[in-house]
């Protein structure tokens, strides 16, 4: 299967009113013959907007019991009784004080960053997610490119997938999310308006350059989330709860 016919993939993106950016981390293929499981890891955009015949889609249909938001409180909160459906986390990716000792330059400066400040916060999440063995997780930013996609990147190499895939399922957020003007209004103070696209876009080199920095610093995803704290027998279990262990029952 071409890359490009396991990226669109029918049941990889899930078109839901109030987002835009759900997609389904299953069916991609692992460097020892297997594949990534469907249902399993779902990543996206906001989900505050979403209404609630939208949550009971999610609910029903796709078995999502989980949510966990990256995303800080001023970037959008959800109803009270659209919170209570799930079994639900905030655990911000980014803390704005840590930007008062180190600005980044760039996205990949904010990934590093995100990486080498968030390791408890990344620990926590891998918690849940061994927590939730066998059952759905959902995890969402606000654009579901930046947070979002660091989390994906991570289990992806977790999971055995291929470099290539990796970066082009971390560039797909462009074919789903498109920068409008609407979108370009809420530039954060002191930021130029070319400055703040830049930010928005979702360059296959700003995943290369990330990925660059993982391996060469921790050798892999397993590395890192050693470094964070993880057992090897834990590590396993995650691995194992995300990979298909027979592709054929499962295309």
């Amino acid at each position: 299967m071409t890359a490009e016919a396991l990226l669109f993939n029918p049941q990889r993106h899930i078109e839901l009113e109030g987002t835009q950016n759900i997609r389904d981390l299953g069916g991609y293929p692992t460097k020892d013959g297997k594949q990534t499981k469907w249902g399993k890891y779902y990543r996206a955009d906001s989900l505050h907007k979403v209404s609630q015949e939208g949550h009971a889609f999610l609910q029903k249909e796709k078995g999502i019991h989980t949510i966990i938001d990256l995303r800080l409180s001023m970037e959008g909160k959800y109803r009270k009784e659209d919170k209570a459906l799930y079994d639900f986390y905030n655990i911000p990716l980014l803390d704005p004080a840590t930007f008062t000792t180190k600005m980044p330059k760039s996205l990949v400066d904010m990934y590093i960053l995100m990486l080498e400040t968030s390791k408890p916060k990344f620990k926590e999440i891998m918690d849940i997610f061994l927590k939730k063995k066998g059952k759905p997780v959902l995890f969402h930013c606000r654009v579901g490119k930046d947070r979002t996609g660091v989390l994906a990147a991570i289990l992806l190499d977790l999971a055995g997938v291929s470099r290539d895939i990796i970066v082009k399922d971390y560039a797909l957020t462009g074919e789903y999310k498109k920068i409008t003007d609407e979108e370009l209004k809420n530039r954060p103070p002191l930021m130029s308006r070319n400055q703040f696209k830049t930010m928005l876009e979702c360059e296959p080199a700003y995943m290369e350059a990330f990925l660059d920095y993982l391996y060469e610093k921790y050798g892999d995803a397993a590395g890192f989330l050693k470094a964070i704290g993880l057992m090897e027998e834990e590590i396993k279990a995650l691995r194992d709860d995300f990979v298909e262990k027979d592709v054929q029952k499962a295309q």
